[in-house]
């Protein structure tokens, strides 16, 4: 039982019908008020009415009091209601009676205390004989001075009786009432809620093999509204996100197979047979290789799994821009020589900037690694950084055949290659450009591809520029190139 009282639907009905039955009992209780007041209001006009006529007819006789020479007196008011009167001279004694009059004994105790009230009629409710009775009890001054004293009365069983019917009425109607509120507010509640219970429907069904479920509730802009399309984006993002880390899994195992596959192949090719000192050497460096290879596609991956996590934290420290690119090209001269590219580094003036040394190294040994890949022999890889106020801008540009337009939107995804035929011995594993993206996200900037190189390619690196740390924290004023992790042999 307490669990159905929890329930949303069962308390907003029965807050709905609480609210519900306290204005439907106020109104009730303020018309019953006006009800019985307007009534008794209507009573007491009679009995004024009554006494005016009385008295304006009333006339001395020696001893005698007269209602028009000796006419009787009236037994109804001027409008039809029937009403007791009764004249008591200053002794208490009956002069003249009309009507189904009370007893004088039993409406003397009232006239006492109505005596005492300065002012005249005096209107009240008492009861006389087991009945309720209005009386007006009303001075009247005849001529010669003499003061006798008017009551007039009328029984109140009918209006008590009109009242309690009322009364009767009024309650069943509010019960009525307030049930079918109880009922309305409850099918009410339930309509309101049904969106809720899809919604809770679809949450309790969703798995893996069903993120392509959507609501598509017809509802307005208001909460239920907003609510339901909330839940219909997350679900897109959960799929979207899903079917990231299906292709990534697929893409990591298939990239993994490979050098795997050439490590057994080339450790049971040298067990076949015995070999000499230069043939095992031979096969040593072939499998070193491939570990390498490994080693560069696990780092990558690790390094972006910390950026899908929020862990991938620069440890920033003041590096002088040119030692720091001069550095990054010299790696890559000898390399770039055999394959006849040169590398020119051009920036204009000696500046601190404030980056993750480690970090920022790998994304420049990938943009410059990726540039003399794509470069045709005799062909220039530049290397270039420029500042402003409040960022600077690195540009590694080539003169190879460019990025395919069909490719570009998808240039910074993981295990993407602007060529697919491309073997992986000379296309890398995919991730070198994500990797880079990742780095440059965590420094707060932003990477893309010159729409506007007419040759080559052309990748521009925006990075915020901070002002030198006084204080030395996060690393020292200048850091010297040396301090950087080692670089792979080639770009990933």
């Amino acid at each position: 039982m307490r669990d159905f009282l929890r329930r949303t639907r069962v308390r907003l009905t029965l807050a709905y019908t609480a609210a519900a039955a306290v204005m439907l009992t106020a109104g009730a209780a303020a018309f019953w008020f006006a009800f019985t007041g307007s009534s008794l209001a209507t009573i007491d006009s009679s009995l004024r009415g009554q006494a005016q006529v009385i008295s304006s007819g009333l006339e001395a006789s020696g001893e005698t009091v007269l209602f028009h020479g000796g006419s009787v007196l009236p037994a109804e008011a001027p409008d039809g209601t029937a009403i007791g009167a009764l004249i008591l001279d200053s002794r208490g004694a009956v002069v003249d009676a009309a009507g189904i009059a009370p007893e004088a004994a039993a409406v003397m105790p009232a006239v006492r205390d109505a005596l005492r009230v300065e002012g005249s009629p005096v209107l009240e409710t008492r009861a006389i004989a087991g009945v309720d009775q209005r009386l007006l009890i009303h001075r009247v001054t005849l001529p010669g001075g003499r003061v006798d004293t008017l009551v007039l009365s009328h029984p109140l069983d009918l209006y008590e009786s009109s009242m309690h019917l009322v009364a009767l009425l009024l309650g069943i109607t509010v019960v009525l009432l307030v049930g079918g509120s109880a009922l309305s507010a409850y099918l009410l509640a339930g309509r309101v809620l049904s969106p809720v219970r899809r919604i809770t429907a679809a949450a309790r069904d969703l798995s893996e093999h069903s993120l392509d479920r959507r609501l598509h509730l017809d509802l307005p802009a208001d909460e239920l509204g907003r609510l339901a399309a909330t839940f219909d984006a997350m679900l897109d993002r959960l799929q979207t996100a899903f079917d990231v880390l299906q292709r990534f899994t697929a893409d990591a195992a298939h990239e993994l197979r490979g050098p795997l596959a050439a490590l057994r192949s080339e450790v049971e090719v040298t067990l076949r047979r015995e070999r000499d000192v230069p043939g095992y050497r031979h096969a040593l460096a072939a499998v070193l290789a491939e570990a390498d290879r490994l080693t560069r596609i696990v780092d990558h991956l690790l390094v972006l799994a910390r950026a899908d996590a929020g862990e991938l934290r620069p440890a920033l420290q003041q590096v002088d821009v040119f030692d720091f690119l001069e550095e990054a090209a010299e790696h890559w001269r000898a390399l770039a020589g055999r394959s006849g590219v040169a590398i020119v580094v051009d920036i204009p003036q000696e500046e601190l900037v404030a980056i993750d040394p480690e970090l920022m190294r790998r994304a420049v040994d990938n943009l410059v690694g990726n540039a003399i890949r794509h470069s045709p022999a005799g062909g220039t890889v530049a290397i270039a950084a420029s500042f402003d106020d409040t960022a600077w801008r690195l540009t590694v540009r080539d003169q190879g055949p460019g990025v395919d337009r069909s490719v570009r939107p998808r240039l910074f995804r993981r295990f993407s290659r602007s060529d697919p035929a491309r073997g992986r011995d000379t296309g890398g594993s995919g991730l070198g450009l994500a990797l880079t993206a990742a780095v440059v996200a965590a420094h707060g900037g932003t990477i893309r591809l010159d729409e506007a190189t007419e040759r080559g390619a052309c990748f521009v690196v925006e990075l915020p520029r901070r002002r030198p740390d006084r204080d030395g924290a996060g690393g020292a004023a200048t850091a010297a190139p040396g301090v950087a992790a080692p670089r792979p042999a080639q770009p990933a």
